[in-house]
């Protein structure tokens, strides 16, 4: 049975004992599993790595089969779930679990996965996808956070915070949280401690390779290529960091038809462009027509795919990309 990520209710209201929760979302995923089944649990829970199960599968069935009269509930908690579980999940659905729920969390599965597929068709399991979020889902998650916790900031650093977060909230929330606590005293940041308090340097050269790219620097693009290390566990990272900002230049490129100007439709943008970034976003506007641009999309898109089925690949792959693209 398919319940929508958004609908933590209906999760809860489930009377099913087994769950599968997968996606890339890390940071949404440790939501869904804290507010539906551990925040104020009493009962005992049990946090298996799949491998483990795979080591040793009677351990796994004790846990999930053993009952008792004087037993409090519990929760079994599996992360990193692949295909590799789907027969012990089937072995041991054909077995009766009382007082405990198991949740499996997965990354990504296919649509033609046999677990996804077991998970969604079966009325008595419940199968939640969790999608990547975008900046304006992420930037209306920090202002709300924000406000709730009486700290003031401006929209543009906000922003800033969305951009070094990768698209995961998890990131964001690590990096809302270390502001909460530089700000229990005084409840303000401004844009010198923001930048000091949050390392800068992550997740910069991603984002600063793919901006000249997108600006057609291609000197400077080669140089922080020549110049960076990423490995092939980064690739991820760095393809992400291509999409968003590819997905803003198409919103920009929409914007613009409206506004006219460059440096109007930048101002004009939300959630707000970091001023530092300003004059650089206002060269990629102009560097490309909507044509060209949703072409990138489509070609960055297609990377993504290929990373997932050959990751080792990545790194060449998206650097042939990238050179290519800030050369034309």
């Amino acid at each position: 049975m398919i319940i929508k990520s958004f609908n933590l209710n209906d999760i809860k209201k489930s009377n099913a004992i087994f769950f599968l929760i997968y996606g890339e979302n890390e940071g949404q995923k440790d939501e869904i599993i804290k507010e539906v089944f551990l925040n104020n649990f009493k009962g005992e829970i049990i946090k298996y790595e799949e491998n483990q199960i795979l080591d040793n599968n009677d351990i796994f069935f004790e846990a999930c089969l053993n009952e008792s009269l004087f037993e409090n509930e519990k929760i079994i908690l599996v992360n990193r779930v692949t295909i590799k579980i789907y027969e012990i999940i089937k072995k041991l659905l054909d077995n009766k679990v009382f007082n405990k729920k198991i949740i499996l969390n997965s990354n990504i599965l296919e649509k033609k996965s046999k677990l996804r597929k077991l998970f969604e068709e079966e009325n008595k399991l419940v199968c939640v996808a969790v999608y990547q979020d975008n900046n304006a889902s992420l930037f209306k998650i920090a202002n709300n956070f924000f406000k709730t916790n009486n700290i003031s900031i401006s929209s543009e650093n906000i922003n800033f915070i969305v951009d070094k977060s990768s698209g995961d909230r998890k990131n964001l929330y690590n990096e809302m949280n270390k502001i909460l606590n530089f700000c229990f005293s005084k409840r303000k940041i401004n844009n010198e401690e923001l930048q000091k308090l949050i390392n800068e340097n992550q997740d910069e050269n991603y984002f600063e390779l793919v901006d000249n790219c997108l600006a057609k620097n291609y000197t400077k693009v080669n140089r922080i290529i020549n110049n960076s290390i990423f490995n092939n566990s980064e690739s991820i990272i760095l393809i992400r960091s291509f999409l968003s900002r590819v997905k803003r230049l198409i919103e920009l490129k929409k914007l613009q038809s409206q506004i006219g100007s460059e440096k109007d439709t930048v101002n004009s943008y939300r959630p707000p462009i970091f001023w530092k970034d300003k004059e650089i976003v206002e060269k990629q506007i102009k560097s490309w027509s909507n044509d060209e641009v949703y072409k990138l999309l489509d070609e960055v898109n297609k990377l993504e795919l290929r990373h997932k089925k050959v990751s080792s690949l990545s790194n060449n792959l998206i650097y042939d990309l990238i050179l290519s693209t800030s050369n034309n």
